[in-house]
């Protein structure tokens, strides 16, 4: 197959060097955050002057032309186009030199020069040959050279190339997140869809490949796991290094958490505490990680002492000293403020699912009980924590979705702990509270009580955590319960899908399960009139 590709802003990424320049010329406030896009509209707008956005085009694409970076997955696409045996064309729509750049910078010079350092023409790397690169003056002198070279598939940001009169009768697939008319035959929002629809689904013999290139090493066999929730996993039969663990992680553009770099990160960091796998190798470029594998089961019936090593895990991270400063968590909650905002946000997410089921629930019952379960909550909270920030010597390191979902069992009776995804700082009452709410824990009454009591003691140092709890426990639930509706959304659905291929016929009967899930944990939260059931009067006193 031949498949043509645009370059700017569709391979090239310009969006934080557009940013940078706006406000070198003190065109945007230094706090302005937003893409290439939103940046136009707004100079446009504010200035009513074209010449000076096209002046900082000028300069981004010829003197800080080095400054770009590939789109998150085109180099995963560009490797599998060359394991494929599809030739690549890259067609572009650039002039020799930038309007109002007064360096005379080449700009088709820049563009291969660009190219060249992050390895296109490069027989090792994505093998393209330069002979296949065309920059045309005119988008009218592009349609006739896509044209000409005879090109199967041609993918591009500007629709308005395919609305052209002339362009040829070809698959058309337009890199947008918001498509405005109908000139394409696909619209995809990031390049892991882009690859699917234009070469098809990544296969087991090309992740074979990219573990071969990172662990510059020969892998003989390949099998992917089902059950992960966010990530893809795959076992490695290597003859050097045994079994390994491969995760593929989502795409950037899909979720643009970097949970590769995060999970590295937090490996090595508690790699000495010997509960954890090592990492082998990773690249970011591809979005794999290669870690030990760990032979051990999950944990079937929990016991006193899995709760107990749980807890020592808690204790033993905080005691870690690192030279790196971590980050937020993913989705911290330091504020009551926090935890409201992250309820609505998933609400309005919902709000675009057209299931009538789901919309009932959400009108009828959650939204009633939040307003009630917020207000309570509000009076209950500590005052310097409803808007405020908990103060930094006050949150912890929290490895987020922690329990025994994310636990292997060894055959020596050790435990230990996988999924550090979105690891990093936080309020420890999220840690203690979405260890109990988790659907996928299945404590008893008892493991809930005694986790919860001898949680609040390793984080005694804390002198509000007894009643930020009380007040948090019911928020916690009751986003829980929206954590469980991800999959009526249709970005939600899919990554469930590609994490765990065999659920791809039971769309129906997975929401009716997760709507019901949802349901009887908001029936708790009322239950028990917003209070938690785990605690009584001695567990303040033992603080």
């Amino acid at each position: 197959m031949l498949i043509g590709l645009d370059f700017d802003n569709t391979l090239a990424c310009y969006d934080n060097v557009f940013s940078d320049e706006a406000k070198k010329k003190g065109l945007v406030a230094n706090h302005w955050d937003g893409n290439k896009k939103d940046l136009k509209n707004e100079l446009i707008s504010f200035n009513n002057d074209s010449h000076i956005w096209q002046s900082i085009q000028g300069q981004v694409y010829g003197p800080s032309m080095h400054k770009a970076i590939l789109f998150p997955g085109v180099s995963r696409f560009l490797l599998r186009c060359k394991l494929q045996g599809h030739a690549i064309f890259i067609v572009s729509h650039k002039t020799k030199y930038g309007h109002f750049d007064s360096t005379k910078t080449p700009l088709r010079e820049a563009a291969t020069n660009w190219m060249e350092n992050l390895g296109f023409f490069d027989e090792k790397i994505f093998c393209l040959s330069k002979d296949n690169v065309f920059f045309e003056d005119t988008r009218q002198e592009k349609v006739e050279r896509i044209k000409n070279l005879d090109i199967d598939v041609f993918i591009d940001d500007l629709e308005e190339v395919f609305a052209e009169e002339s362009f040829p009768n070809i698959k058309k697939i337009l890199f947008t997140k918001t498509p405005k008319y109908n000139y394409h035959d696909t619209a995809c929002n990031n390049w892991t869809d882009i690859a699917n629809s234009c070469i098809g689904e990544i296969t087991d013999k090309e992740i074979k490949y990219f573990a071969s290139s990172i662990l510059n090493s020969s892998v003989q066999g390949i099998n992917m796991m089902q059950g992960g929730r966010n990530s893809r996993l795959y076992e490695l039969s290597t003859h050097e290094m045994g079994k390994l663990a491969l995760k593929d992680y989502p795409d950037l553009l899909v979720d643009p958490r970097s949970r590769l770099q995060t999970e590295v990160q937090a490996l090595k960091m508690i790699e000495d505490l010997h509960k954890t796998p090592k990492v082998v190798a990773f690249d970011e470029k591809l979005n794999v990680a290669i870690y030990e594998w760990i032979e051990g089961v999950h944990i079937s019936r929990i016991e006193d002492n899995h709760i107990n090593e749980a807890l020592k895990f808690i204790e033993n991270i905080q005691r870690v000293k690192s030279e790196d400063a971590f980050v937020l968590a993913s989705e911290a909650c330091l504020s009551a403020k926090h935890l409201f905002t992250q309820i609505n946000y998933r609400l309005d997410k919902l709000s675009s699912s057209n299931n009538k089921d789901l919309q009932s629930f959400i009108n009828l019952t959650f939204v009633p009980l939040f307003n009630s379960v917020r207000n309570w909550s509000e009076q209950h909270w500590p005052k310097d924590n409803l808007t405020k920030d908990l103060p930094d010597l006050m949150q912890v390191i929290s490895p987020s979705d922690f329990g025994f979902h994310n636990a292997l069992l060894k055959n020596n009776g050790e435990l230990y702990f996988l999924d550090f995804e979105y690891f990093g700082r936080d309020d420890p009452v999220k840690l203690i509270a979405d260890f109990v709410w988790h659907p996928g824990m299945n404590l008893n009454d008892s493991h809930k009580t005694f986790w919860i009591s001898s949680a609040l003691k390793v984080f005694n140092k804390d002198p509000d955590i007894y009643s930020r709890f009380l007040a948090a426990w019911p928020l916690y639930g009751l986003r829980w319960s929206l954590i469980l509706l991800n999959e009526f959304v249709k970005k939600g659905w899919q990554k469930r899908v590609y994490t765990n291929m065999n659920i791809k016929y039971q769309y129906e009967n997975r929401l009716i399960d997760q709507l019901n899930k949802a349901k009887l944990i908001c029936e708790q939260v009322q239950e028990t009139n917003m209070e938690c059931p785990y605690m009584n009067d001695s567990d303040e006193q033992n603080i």
